[in-house]
């Protein structure tokens, strides 16, 4: 796994597979960034407003006055998961877009000082800003995660928050895949996967990107209402946000 600042351009993918069909796909771009080495761009900051940013408000919430690095050490010691003092984190997010954000999904890679994976976290956020994370565990031999866990958290109305969630998430490396399949009774519903190609993370990219996937934050919210409301005409059976989760929402 690389540890310079990347960006990689993804393919996102959502099959939902009952108990109607519904899928597309979009593009998008996302930034790999060690949280111990922010890069220095004119045109992407940290936890100040640019064309891109970074900041640690939108990411682990748990004490807002820490910075994101402090919180994921926090909640991963409260998982009985200690890391090393000099253990590199890499941050795989969308940024904000002229202060706008939002990031339906994020990914934490752990590893230690000389590269060895150690674990990874997910994040995930729904449309109300709430945020859960999920400890996808030990990586196996290949440095690559496989993790089933309750979900317990309400992030669509077309889908039960007390699901589950199986997580395969590859190292970050020239190319990344992800998936995300929401299980009902232990049975696949909605397959979601992120491909992507690692880039430079330059100045000129920056500012073509800009152009290619304008407002990239603005359009992914845009999409998720627009499939939701072609979801509803289809009659897709629909959770309200007062169901009751049966375990621990965060």
């Amino acid at each position: 796994m690389s540890h310079a600042p990347s960006l990689y351009e993804c393919r996102v993918n959502h099959t939902r597979i009952s108990p109607k069909k519904h899928a597309f796909t979009y593009r998008v771009f996302m930034l790999a960034i060690d949280l111990d080495d922010f890069p220095k761009l004119p045109l992407l900051s940290k936890n100040r407003f640019n064309l891109f940013s970074i900041d640690d408000r939108d990411h682990i919430l748990t004490e807002p006055e820490k910075s994101t690095r402090e919180n994921l050490t926090a909640w991963l010691a409260e998982k009985a998961t200690t890391i090393p003092a000099d253990a590199r984190i890499i941050l795989l997010t969308f940024p904000r877009v002229l202060g706008y954000a939002f990031n339906p999904v994020s990914f934490y890679y752990i590893s230690s000082k000389s590269g060895e994976p150690i674990t990874a976290v997910a994040e995930v956020t729904n449309t109300y800003r709430e945020m859960k994370l999920f400890p996808l565990g030990v990586p196996d031999a290949e440095g690559k995660f496989d993790h089933l866990i309750a979900k317990n958290f309400y992030v669509s109305p077309f889908s039960d928050p007390n699901d589950a969630f199986h997580f395969r998430i590859g190292q970050p490396g020239e190319k990344w895949h992800v998936s995300i399949n929401n299980l009902t009774e232990g049975k696949p519903t909605l397959m979601s996967s992120i491909t992507g190609e690692r880039r430079e993370l330059t100045t000129a990219r920056l500012a073509l990107y800009a152009l290619k996937y304008p407002l990239i934050s603005l359009s992914i919210i845009f999409r998720i209402h627009l499939h939701a409301l072609l979801l509803f005409l289809k009659k897709i059976p629909h959770f309200p946000k007062s169901t009751p989760v049966k375990g621990p929402a965060i």
